[in-house]
């Protein structure tokens, strides 16, 4: 599997004046050879710190060509890698205390390099300095700490040093960030490496967010696979790979990887890597159920979900475990059954929609089984659509109406025999920083999140000032998300809208044995209505597909860690927002 990551990350210090933001190995690692004279050139070009005059923030230039980046006194304070405890990676300094220590200042600050030799002895390179520091150990490349918490650095995660010059067999080479206090305590030291992760600053954050924000190049369409794997957007190395890394197919555009190959955990990478980025795989091959018929939608026991392929590809994605089973079980029956209880039980079509909107935390990840769609089955084709990309180009087409959107919460409910639940959220969800000091609403702000549930919405609660502006805002979203509603339009702002429905909503027909796995923070799913052709036998006539869900936060957890435990993983691989109403951090 580490073939994956075809870049070979550098382990040694490199020259900083090929500093990028997206390549922050380069800072403080690269690969050098020889003893101390070729370590010593690799040095020339120090970074630099400068403490303000009020000894309140300190701005580093990382020699990358974009302005110094400011880091708060306040902020250091509270990320002193002395106060991280280190097996549990929990915090023991609050970041009020830096307030109750009565604010302290920054005396001094400057970089420092340091060489770890092959006795174990992490060496200070400035020769007229003799004081002997602890130094942070490097941290994985996904630590949100400043100082190693898991993995095999933890056990270096505190290293001694002393002043020497540049000599003997060097090992590691890295550069810190020396902080003076004004108060206790008095130094702080700070792996550039880590400080470089988490910039603030204005360009930094800039860069983040184009890595992380979905767009409609990120979209899947109605034909092909989505556009950003021709324009190079992301990281070509992690999915151009090989390691029999499966290929988006011609015609419906998605990624399919076999069943077996999930289940004997070489696919799980595979599958967890693609739903992330294009928001849907179809899984193919699955045998069928062993339970074919099963019970009514209910809660099913877990000895029962091993007889489903559905339950475990979906164990497989989040660490073991199904979710959201309380109003339909676990694993439920999506087939025509006229005294249901849900219109996804009929033959009806259904429009694009997230399942359980009205849920503070509805589903991440949704999966269905086609166990049988036979061919007397006249239409009932599955859609999907990205919502949140539509939500990107809507912000370009229609600012007015996406802000609308952003601004007013909408209605989800569920109510029936067992089940009384509502919850208010507006449509499209914007991250909460970035607003800057202006007093004006700002809807240039990465979007998080979209809840889309027409079924499920009931009625709004506004001031009477924003009720028709409300609904006028919806109309245009829905034209963009649901191509069935823009039949008979003919305005020309209204046809751009409708055309991106058109040439975005990904429609197939499932095959008995395929699972489409779907992320229904970001999806919407759908469904054409069907009937059964007059002289189709019963099996024929038979439309039957097995559910379930995963909660996004354990997938998002599996497919973090095995990033992390598989691949010479430092961080820099994007991941794109999953839809809960968060950005991804560096």
């Amino acid at each position: 599997m580490r073939q994956l990551l075809q870049r070979r990350w550098p382990t040694l210090v490199a020259d900083s004046s090929s500093i990028g933001n997206n390549e922050q190995d380069s800072i403080v690692e690269e690969e050098v050879e020889g003893e101390g004279a070729a370590m010593n050139r690799s040095i020339k070009h120090k970074l630099q710190a400068e403490v303000s005059d009020d000894g309140k923030i300190v701005h580093i230039n990382f020699g990358d060509g974009t302005p110094s980046s400011p880091y708060h006194a306040s902020w250091l304070f509270s990320n002193d890698p002395q106060f991280v405890h280190q097996a549990s990676g929990q915090r023991e300094l609050t970041p009020g205390k830096y307030r109750y220590n009565r604010r302290p200042k920054i005396a001094s600050a400057r970089i420092m390099y340091c060489y770890t030799s092959d006795d174990g002895i992490v060496h200070n390179v400035e020769d007229d300095s003799t004081e002997e520091l602890q130094f942070p150990g490097p941290t994985m490349g996904d630590s949100c700490h400043p100082v190693a918490t898991y993995g095999q650095l933890r056990t270096a995660a505190w290293m001694k040093s002393k002043a020497s010059s540049l000599h003997g067999n060097i090992t590691t080479l890295g550069s810190y960030l020396r902080v003076e206090w004004t108060t206790e305590p008095t130094i702080s030291m700070y792996d550039m490496k880590w400080l470089n992760r988490f910039r603030y600053d204005d360009h930094s954050r800039i860069e983040h967010r184009k890595n992380t924000e979905v767009t409609p190049l990120h979209a899947i369409r109605n034909i092909g696979p989505p556009s950003w794997y021709s324009t190079n957007l992301h990281s070509k190395e992690i999915i151009d790979s090989s390691i029999s890394q499966p290929m988006h197919d011609e015609v419906d555009g998605l990624v399919h990887i076999d069943y077996h190959s999930i289940v004997a955990e070489d696919g799980k990478f595979s599958l967890l890597h693609h739903v992330f980025c294009d928001g849907a795989v179809i899984v193919t091959n699955a045998p069928s159920p062993s339970n074919e018929h099963g019970d009514k939608n209910k809660r099913t026991a877990a000895s029962k979900e091993d007889g489903y392929p559905v339950a475990k590809v979906a164990r497989a994605m989040s660490g073991g475990h199904l979710s959201h089973g309380s109003l339909y079980g676990d694993i439920f029956h999506v087939r025509d059954d006229p005294g249901s209880n849900n219109v996804a039980y009929t033959s009806h079509e259904l429009c694009p929609h997230q399942d359980l909107a009205y849920y503070e935390s509805p589903p991440g990840m949704q999966l269905l089984h086609c166990v049988a769609n036979g061919s007397g089955v006249v239409g009932g084709e599955s859609l999907l659509i990205d919502a949140m990309a539509a939500a990107y180009r809507l912000r370009e087409v229609k600012p007015e109406s996406f802000e609308i959107l952003t601004r007013c919460p909408a209605t989800f409910v569920k109510q029936r025999d067992g089940a009384c639940m509502t919850y208010r959220t507006p449509h499209i969800v914007l991250a909460a920083e970035d607003e800057g000091e202006s007093s004006r609403y700002n809807i240039d702000r990465e979007i998080v999140a979209v809840w889309w549930s027409p079924p499920f919405e009931g009625p709004v609660y506004l001031p009477p000032g924003q009720v028709d502006c409300y609904y006028e805002a919806y109309a245009d979203f829905e034209l963009m998300l649901n191509r069935a509603s823009s039949d008979g339009i003919s305005d020309e702002d209204e046809d751009e809208l409708s055309q991106y429905a058109e040439k975005y909503t990904w429609e197939r027909k499932l095959k008995p044995g395929e699972i489409l796995v779907f992320n229904n923070r970001r999806m919407l799913h759908g469904r054409r209505g069907f009937s059964v052709s007059k002289d189709a036998t019963v099996e024929e006539g038979r439309r039957h597909l097995v559910g379930c869900y995963t909660n996004i936060d354990d997938t998002l957890n599996s497919y973090r860690l095995l990033l992390r435990n598989h691949f010479e993983y430092d961080g820099t691989l994007p991941i794109l927002n999953v839809g809960n109403g968060t950005a991804i951090l560096p």
